[in-house]
């Protein structure tokens, strides 16, 4: 594992734990320790998904990365030191560049010669969708390649699925589903002469495999009706705020199950839900509520009250003194990005650039300033930011609960109705 690797692993490990509210990540009992792997996974963003699986994952990975990015010598010594490999697109670079691959790939079967990870976005391009897109045969050929050049090679292609609910909002969920090993040797085993039929039977099955992992709307024009319905069914689970990773399947389960059902609606029956589900959700917006406010249907307690109070003046404090910083990647990605699939993953990583310079300013100016007391408020800063950032979302809550109290109670059971004939209907 380099150097730089090693080094911006663990923070953007922090930063990740503090973008999603909560990472459910199941299935690693199925990553073997000693056997090459090649991860396949899903790809609806533009970079997000291998960072979370290089921060969250046991193992070191290697990632196979756009070669375009690599032109510049500076960009290339540091995307190497960070894991990455190039592979090149003819659209990008032309002819010339995509016979490179073949170095690059050369690369890549000698990892896998030392029992190493190697992770490929299946889908070859990103879309922001919550469906499982075709999928290439580039991890089938790696594999084979791979074997060709080193025999004895137990390469194992393991399908992983990544699912977000809300992407695009910080403090969502992501749910990580590490599927069951393929054993490519199996495959040579029956169809050892025909290298581009076992290609087209790993795809084959990778797609299916893959298809238990991912959350898959069958039909585009039903995306908002289903993301609707996924955050009713979502609000029946109640899950604890810590640990902020789990190893829990139940909610990917309960999606895949809501997302199934939906692609197997009668149009007469989507019809009616998605009217319905209309109705309430645009019922919310108007009253300025969320689905979770009125299944909870609770009321401020005085505790509630007096946190809010006494702890109002320090959430001020640490969010004024943490959070400007974020900002920036938060201004970036919405003014500056034109490609949905890129809005996350550079408000994530531009915010983290962000706050560890002004972090490092901070630090400058302490040894600038004669005041030990100075280092106890930068020590205390951090910690003073995850507190502004779990009592922004109580915050959120109490509000909204307020809102909910004050909405009478003729409103409040018309709303509960609407919500019980819904998940009825689901």
């Amino acid at each position: 594992m380099r150097l730089p690797y090693r080094i911006v692993r663990p923070l953007a490990r922090i930063a990740l734990k503090i973008y999603f509210k909560k990472i459910y990540l199941t299935g690693l009992e199925n990553l073997p320790e000693d056997k090459p792997v090649i991860l396949a996974a899903n790809h609806p963003t533009a970079f997000l998904e291998p960072c979370l699986l290089a921060c969250l994952l046991p193992m070191p990975l290697h990632f196979m990365v756009r070669g375009d990015f690599f032109q510049k010598p500076i960009f290339r010594k540091m995307l190497e030191s960070l894991h990455m490999i190039p592979m090149y697109r003819m659209k990008d670079i032309g002819i010339k560049g995509v016979r490179s691959n073949f170095s690059s790939l050369d690369i890549v079967y000698d990892y896998l010669k030392k029992n190493t990870t190697i992770l490929i976005l299946a889908e070859g391009t990103t879309v922001h969708e919550k469906r499982l897109r075709p999928i290439r045969k580039g991890a089938a050929r790696m594999a084979l390649g791979a074997i060709e050049k080193y025999p004895d090679l137990d390469v194992q292609i393991i399908p992983l699925g990544v699912n977000y609910t809300d992407v695009l909002r910080f403090r969502s969920t992501v749910m990580l589903d590490v599927g069951e090993p393929m054993s490519v040797k199996s495959y040579l085993q029956n169809t050892q002469r025909h290298r581009a039929k076992t290609i087209n039977l790993i795809t084959k099955d990778l797609k299916e495999q893959l298809e238990g992992n991912v959350i898959h709307i069958a039909n585009t024009e039903d995306d908002e009706m289903a993301n609707q319905a996924l955050e009713l069914s979502r609000n029946e689970i109640r899950q604890p705020i810590f640990p902020i990773q789990a190893p829990h399947r139940q909610p990917l389960n309960q999606e895949m199950k809501i997302a199934k059902q939906i692609n197997q609606l009668a149009p007469k029956q989507k019809e009616t839900l998605k009217s319905s589900l209309a109705t309430y959700f645009s019922q919310l917006q108007t009253n300025h509520l969320n689905d979770r406010t009125v299944k909870d249907n609770q009321m401020n307690s005085f505790s509630d009250y007096l946190i809010f109070i006494l702890g109002y003046l320090p959430y001020v404090l640490g969010y004024l003194l943490n959070f400007l910083p974020l900002f920036f990647g938060k201004w970036w990605s919405e003014n500056k990005v034109s490609e949905i699939e890129f809005v996350a993953p550079i408000k994530a990583s531009f915010s983290l650039a962000a706050y560890l310079l002004y972090m490092i300013c901070l630090l400058v100016i302490g040894f600038l300033i004669p005041y030990k007391l100075y280092w106890v408020f930068f020590l205390v800063l951090p910690f003073l930011g995850i507190y502004a950032l779990y009592f922004r979302d109580f915050k959120k809550r109490f509000q909204l609960r307020h809102r909910w109290s004050s909405l009478g109670n003729a409103k409040q059971e018309a709303l509960q109705r609407q919500r019980t004939n819904l998940l009825s209907q689901l």
